[in-house]
Formats: C-alpha cells, sequence, structure tokens
C-alpha cells in the first residue's frame, strides 16, 4: 500500500505550530521584563503560568475532540484561536502608543489565546496523523511517521530557539535596540502558514467521528465509584476494590484499566517538580544569561542571552544515540538497569545542575563586600564645589578636590571609634560661604565601611553620615545598584537613564532620598531633569555610586564604582545546561517507557 500522502500536510504543520510556540517561548521572559518592566519575579511567574497552561488546555482539547468535535475540526477551530493569540501579543510589542497597563492586558490577553490554543493541536495532531493509516498493514509506515514527526517538532524547535533571539536583538525596529514585533511576528506568520497548511490536506484525511473520551470516562467511574461506596457505608456488602463499586454502570474491563492507573499514578507525583525545574531554561537561565558577556571573537558574533536555549534541543538530539550506545551500558554494569533508577538519577541530575547553576551566579556576583575584621573603612565623598582639606589628629592632612572620594583603611581601638575632624574649604570659595570651616566627628566601625557626605547647607558646610557599606549589599540577582548622593537643593529633580542607541522607556529615578536603586545592566546616558550629566556604564552585581553637585552655572557629577562585579562568559553556562539535558533524557524517555509497559490505558502526554 502506498504511503499516506495526507500525512505531510500534518508533519509541515507540526513543524510550523512548534516553531511559532518556542519561538515566542524563548524570547517572553526578556519581553516581560525590558518592554513590559514586569520585575524578575513577576516574570518569572507570568512566563510559568503561561506554560502551565499551555500543558494544562491540552486536557480539554482531549475531552472536546473525542466526545463532540472531532480532531480535524478541534485542531482547526483552536488553531485560529492560537493564531489570533499570537497576533495579539505582536499587537501589544507594537502599541507603544498604549498605556504600559493596556500594554500588559493586551500581552496576557495573547498568553491566554495561546494556551487554549495549543490545547487544541497537542493532543490531536499525533493521533490525527496516526489515523491516516491502515492497520495493521501500515503499521511499518506508522512506526515511521512517528520518527518524522518528532524530527519536525525538535526541528521546529531548534531553528525558532536559533532565530528568534537574532529577530529580536539582531534587527533594530520603531528606533529601539530590540525588535519584539518582528521576534513574535515571525512566529506568528509560521502559525498561520500552520492553518493554512493543514487546512489544504483537507480532501486528503481521514475524518474520524468524535467517541467517548477515555478522561471523561475515567472521571465518570471514579466519581460514580465513590457516590456508590458512600451509599454502602453501612451495608455489610464490601468489594475487593474501591472502584468495584461502578461495577453496575462501567465494564470490568473498563474499572481494572483504571484502577492499573490509579495504582501506578501515585508514582508520578514528583514529576511536576523535575518539570518545574526543567522549564526554568527559559525563565532564571535566561536573565541569568542577561549577566554574561556572550561575546565569542572568533566568530566576530555575540551569542543572546535566550538564545542559550537552542543548547537543550540541539544536545538532546546528539545524546539520545549517545546514551543508549554508551552511557546506559555503562550504568547497567554498575547495576542502573530498571526504569525507577533512570528516573531517579535524572531527578538527582536535575537538581546537580541546579547547584551549577548556583555557582555561576555566585561567580557572576563575586565576593561580598566585606571588611576585614579589625578593620573599619571611611569614605567621604566631597559633594561640595570647592576643594577641601581634611585635618585631624587621627588622620594625615588629605586634600580632597571637588567632587572626589576619600577612602582610608583604618583599625579601630573598639568596635566603634569616633573622633573629631576639621574640614577648610578653599579660600576660592569665601564669597560663597559664611565660613570656610566645619568641625564635625566620623565614626569608624569594626568590620564596616562608614560613608559620610560633604555637602552645603545654604552658606554652610555640612557633613552627612549616609551609612554603611552593608546598605548596599550586591542583589542576588546580579542586577547592578546605585546609590545618589546629592545637595538639598537638587532633591525636587529626577535622573533619567536613557539606553543609549534606543528610544526604550527612560527609567527615572526620584533623587529626593538617599535609597539603593537596581538598575538593568548597560551604557547610558544620564540626565538630571533635562540637563545632560555624563554617560554611565552599569556592570552585573556592581555597586555604583554618583554624586551630584550644583556650581555657579551648571551641575557637576561624578560616577564612581566601589565593585565592579564580574562580567564571565556565557560559557558558562554549558555544564548546567549540560546536566540538565542529561537529567531530561534519562527522565522523559525513560517515564514515557516506564507509563507505557505498566499501564495499557495510561494517558501519556509527551511534554514537547
Amino acid at each position: 500500500m502506498a504511503y499516506p500522502k495526507s500525512v505531510w500536510f500534518i508533519i509541515c504543520t507540526e513543524f510550523c505550530e512548534r516553531f511559532s510556540y518556542y519561538g515566542l517561548r524563548t524570547v517572553l521572559v526578556l519581553y516581560l521584563t525590558s518592554i513590559l518592566q514586569y520585575d524578575e519575579d513577576e516574570s518569572t511567574i507570568i512566563y510559568h503560568m503561561a506554560v502551565f497552561m499551555a500543558y494544562f488546555s491540552p486536557l480539554f482539547g482531549a475531552i472536546l475532540s473525542d466526545s463532540f468535535l472531532g480532531k480535524f475540526k478541534t485542531i482547526v477551530y483552536l488553531s485560529l484561536i492560537y493564531a489570533v493569540g499570537n497576533l495579539v501579543i505582536t499587537g501589544s510589542s507594537l502599541a507603544a502608543s498604549f498605556s504600559l497597563n493596556n500594554q500588559r492586558y493586551l500581552a496576557l490577553l495573547g498568553l491566554v489565546l495561546i494556551a487554549i490554543g495549543t490545547g487544541g493541536i497537542k493532543p490531536c495532531v499525533s493521533s490525527f496523523g496516526g489515523d491516516q493509516f491502515d492497520l495493521p498493514a501500515q503499521e511499518v509506515y506508522l512506526q515511521k511517521f512517528f520518527s518524522i514527526f518528532y524530527f519536525s517538532i525538535n526541528a521546529g524547535s531548534l531553528i525558532s530557539t536559533s532565530v528568534t533571539p537574532e529577530l529580536r536583538k539582531g534587527v533594530q525596529c520603531f528606533g529601539q535596540t530590540s525588535c519584539f514585533p518582528l521576534a513574535f511576528g515571525v512566529p506568528a506568520v509560521l502559525m498561520l502558514v500552520a492553518i493554512f497548511i493543514f487546512i489544504s490536506g483537507k480532501r486528503l484525511y481521514k475524518i474520524k467521528k468524535p467517541e467517548s473520551n477515555v478522561i471523561v470516562t475515567s472521571f465518570s467511574c471514579i466519581y460514580h465509584a465513590i457516590k456508590r461506596r458512600l451509599s454502602h457505608v453501612s451495608s455489610n456488602t464490601k468489594k475487593v476494590h474501591w472502584l468495584n463499586y461502578a461495577d453496575d454502570k462501567f465494564s470490568e474491563k473498563e474499572i481494572s484499566d483504571i484502577r492499573s492507573a490509579l495504582d501506578v499514578i501515585y508514582l508520578f507525583i514528583p514529576f511536576p517538580f523535575f518539570w518545574a525545574l526543567f522549564d526554568q531554561q527559559g525563565s532564571r537561565w535566561t536573565l541569568q544569561a542577561t549577566l554574561m558577556n556572550g561575546r565569542i571573537d572568533f566568530l566576530n558574533w555575540t551569542m543572546k542571552p535566550d538564545q542559550m536555549q537552542v543548547m537543550n534541543p540541539l544536545l538532546v538530539l546528539l545524546f539520545i544515540p549517545f546514551f543508549e550506545t554508551a552511557v546506559y551500558p555503562i550504568l547497567a554494569k554498575i547495576g542502573i538497569k530498571k526504569p525507577l533508577q533512570k528516573i531517579a538519577l535524572g531527578g538527582f541530575l536535575a537538581a546537580l545542575a541546579f547547584v551549577l547553576s548556583a555557582v555561576v551566579q555566585t561567580k557572576i556576583i563575586g565576593e561580598s563586600i566585606q571588611i576585614p575584621a579589625g578593620e573599619g573603612q571611611l569614605r567621604i565623598y566631597n559633594g561640595f564645589d570647592c576643594n577641601i582639606t581634611i585635618n585631624s589628629t587621627n588622620l594625615p592632612v588629605h586634600k580632597l578636590n571637588s567632587l572626589e572620594t576619600l577612602e582610608l583603611i583604618y583599625k579601630p581601638a573598639s568596635n566603634e571609634n569616633s573622633f573629631p575632624i576639621v574640614l577648610i574649604a578653599d579660600p576660592s570659595c569665601s564669597p560663597n560661604l559664611s565660613t570656610l570651616n566645619l568641625t564635625s566627628s566620623v565614626s569608624i566601625v569594626e568590620g564596616k565601611a562608614t560613608s559620610y557626605f560633604l555637602t552645603r547647607a545654604k552658606d554652610k558646610l555640612e557633613l552627612k553620615r549616609i551609612g554603611h557599606v552593608d546598605d548596599l549589599a550586591k542583589p542576588k540577582n546580579g542586577n547592578p545598584i546605585l546609590r545618589i548622593l546629592n545637595s538639598d537643593d537638587l532633591s525636587n529633580k529626577t535622573l533619567i537613564l536613557k539606553e543609549k542607541g534606543s528610544k526604550n522607556t527612560a527609567i527615572k529615578i526620584n533623587i529626593k532620598s538617599l535609597i539603593t536603586n537596581t538598575v538593568p545592566i548597560g551604557k547610558y546616558k544620564a540626565f538630571l531633569d533635562n540637563e545632560f550629566l555624563s554617560d554611565l556604564n552599569f556592570s552585573p552585581a556592581s555597586v555604583n555610586t554618583l554624586v551630584l553637585q550644583r556650581s555657579s552655572e551648571h551641575i557637576d557629577s561624578n560616577f564612581i564604582v566601589l565593585e565592579k562585579g564580574n562580567f564571565i562568559h556565557i560559557a558558562w553556562q554549558l555544564p548546567q545546561i549540560i546536566v540538565m539535558t542529561a537529567a531530561e533524557i534519562m527522565f522523559s524517555i525513560t517515564t514515557l517507557e516506564f507509563a507505557f509497559t505498566q499501564v495499557n490505558l495510561f494517558l501519556i502526554i509527551i511534554m514537547l
């Protein structure tokens, strides 16, 4: 018999749909943080909620298909919802004239529509392809179909995770340094192409009418058994198993099959924890990659943070034959043969991958800001528009120019040592001051860096204590932090950071208080209201101070980097990705094998 031509329409449809899904998912978390301005925690929650809905909705899609519409209509109708969702989220990236809240609502609506759409495709496409074969005569062809089908899924994933980040960052559009409309628009077009291809093959398809759904049947049987069991509490009649109370409505085979499924389903309780970790490759690991250097000099190319996700499908294709021919035989020699042993080892490897991820995050953040025991550190920032001389019996004489910082290591005699200092302004400042001298005191605390800010209070000098360095602890997420020191006459102004070469929404910082601010990595032009100050460069896990002062005609500034942070190479992520991929091979594939061999009726949903 000839190979069914209709299956090629289905395979091409699956390739386009998977390209669309993985393309959108690859850049999603960066869209949430950079354009919709959610913080990293909020973006992670939204990302994983979208993934959860995409993998939960197929349960309802399967019910809709098998009980009401049939596979063909379910795929077509929900694919249209899917495509609308793609267009909506693309529109949200174009809606720069919208308010931020409206732009967010539009994007979230798009994600919900896409999640609903996947519910009609995931449970139906592969089984609809199987319906095209005459069994058992074409059983060999059927096996070949599923191999090609699986290849099309991985090909779509591999290409989209490579190309979409390039569309996002490699192309500039609408005056921005990124192009999310293109990154979302191409997957949207691929989804429309998928629908066109699928409908085009209608005249060739074998379309079966909907029948009863195994999910509905199973839940109906369980509900009926529980209901009858509760109604027979006082009865002396007892069944071998509580499900047997449904024997008045369901056949012995149906009850037996459901019992078999329930007997092993508790073993799958830990599985959501594995996939919760696995899917963080697209959220937390991508955010981690934004703090890393993706430059590959010998290729004269920079790898995008979201592009690291391409390593997983690539390694899956390489690891499958390698594990079958080398890894599993070695494990068998040390006694790891059974499926549950492999699954447990896969879970251990997933945990190990996150230990490696934590090591990389520690490498990015670097050592904590610590002053050795027995020592203290003193910093004095000169935010005054004159040079200052510092005298003290406890310190050498220091001359501190305008906007400069004095940093001294001091060994206190006790936990906190206070002593007087005299600050003398340059005589050239005399027209502006009622007195050139300021007598004050400073404290140095053991194991800490105590900072003071010298500024003007009307016509006098003023020395403000501004806290310890532990107030500037590096954020665990590795983002740079910025503290602004300014005189009171500038407190009503706003610091504006504009990313170089971009028309993205500027970052606005109120400088009224001495609080610290978390800012994204990058190069910026800094303005105080509309007055240009200087260029600022924020590196990962850096601790920065911006000193502002008003001179006679303009505002001067000095950008001080207290801790540079570490801009390590993105290749540091490879070990955790390799280990997580190995965990996936051992956990996911073995799980499918285990479920199939243990429960004939168990519903296997391949998480692709």
